[in-house]
């Protein structure tokens, strides 16, 4: 029942359409049953099918709309059509080609998805690594370090400086700890390497340069927050890069060479195939 009203009101939304527009736009025994025409093109009651809303007006303003949009647009390409040069609104071939290419990269995904062994192991990190060293130049400053930056009404500054410069394992889990509740920044992992820009980010006002952080303490501070640093090692733009520190880099290099590998394997399988059962022919 519900869509039976429905369609009624469509129906009668249509016909009230209709018969506004029949007069202006389209000579009704040359397109029975259109809403609208530009030209030789027509727009049919069909082709705006779902238009429809529950609320009559609501239709009747949609569809209107829709009418009015694409005479708009009909008209503009009307136009186009008579002021470009053919070479400029033959789309034929540049369609078939991305058609094709479509295909083919749908078909490679999903090829790549079935196929392609993504698990890269450490010690495939360590050949590449080891066999590409020159291509791993560092392009910035980088730190390796302990670093906690508390606002200046953070409570327990001393616990923070002890737990932080001491060396012992538990102090680490107070450190942790703390952090969770109370620091703004944190990088409490020393094999990790940061670049000098991420920790300049945190100091407006006063850039640091390499080398004006010495191994060990350090602590800078302002009126609002302080930032307490042990500095491990710290390396140039120009040396070479650590492992680590290019090791999701490599990982990607080595994931794209598989899928440049898989893909090729597959066309030249597929090449194979058809050489062997005369599937194509060269003239």
């Amino acid at each position: 029942m519900i869509w039976t009203k429905k369609i009624a009101s469509f129906s009668f939304v249509i016909a009230s359409i209709i018969s506004l527009a029949s007069c202006q736009w389209f000579n009704r025994s040359e397109g029975e049953g259109a809403l609208a025409r530009v030209g030789d093109k027509y727009l049919f009651i069909e082709d705006i099918d779902g238009l429809a809303s529950a609320n009559i007006e609501d239709s009747a303003q949609i569809v209107s709309s829709y009418i009015d949009n694409w005479v708009k647009e009909q008209l503009l390409m009307r136009k186009a059509l008579q002021n470009l040069p053919d070479d400029q609104v033959n789309f034929e071939k540049q369609l078939e080609n991305y058609r094709r290419s479509l295909i083919i990269y749908a078909y490679e995904n999903q090829i790549l998805r079935q196929k392609l062994d993504t698990l890269i192991t450490e010690d495939q990190i360590e050949v590449y690594y080891k066999n590409n060293k020159e291509n791993f130049e560092l392009k910035e400053d980088i730190l390796q370090m302990r670093m906690v930056m508390i606002r200046n009404s953070a409570p327990n500054h001393d616990s923070v400086k002890y737990w932080l410069f001491g060396r012992d394992s538990l102090l680490l889990l107070n450190l942790v700890d703390y952090c969770t509740g109370f620091a703004e920044k944190c990088a409490l992992d020393t094999s990790e390497w940061i670049p000098l820009n991420l920790l300049n980010s945190y100091l407006p006002g006063n850039e640091l340069q390499i080398g004006a952080l010495g191994l060990g303490k350090n602590i800078l501070e302002d009126s609002v927050k302080t930032i307490m640093i042990d500095l491990y090692a710290q390396k140039s733009k120009g040396n070479r890069a650590p492992v680590s520190y290019v090791k999701d880099q490599i990982r990607a290099i080595l994931k794209n060479q598989r899928r440049l590998k898989l893909l090729a394997d597959v066309r030249k399988q597929i090449f194979e195939d058809a050489s062997l059962k005369n599937t194509y022919e060269v003239y």
